[in-house]
């Protein structure tokens, strides 16, 4: 069963260049999966996150979107 962790879309700006989303799966102990989600929604910018068991029913897989910056302007 999946369970939305934050509802929240992240905000993005469509000028070239900028902050863009970036899908991320992460897998591994349920409990290790979830903290890490908790700790990254403390210190980014998150789309929803959402958790299902592994295939192997051994764990657990969150799937998130996080936007990441823009790097620094190049010197032309």
């Amino acid at each position: 069963m999946a369970n939305t962790v934050n509802s929240r879309a992240p905000s993005v700006s469509t000028i070239p260049g900028s902050a863009q989303p970036v899908d991320v799966r992460l897998m591994g102990d349920d409990r290790a999966v979830r903290a890490l989600v908790a700790a990254l929604q403390q210190s980014a910018a998150f789309g929803p996150a959402t958790y299902k068991p592994m295939r192997d029913s051994h764990g657990t897989r969150a799937y998130l979107s996080v936007i990441v910056p823009a790097g620094p302007a190049s010197a032309t």
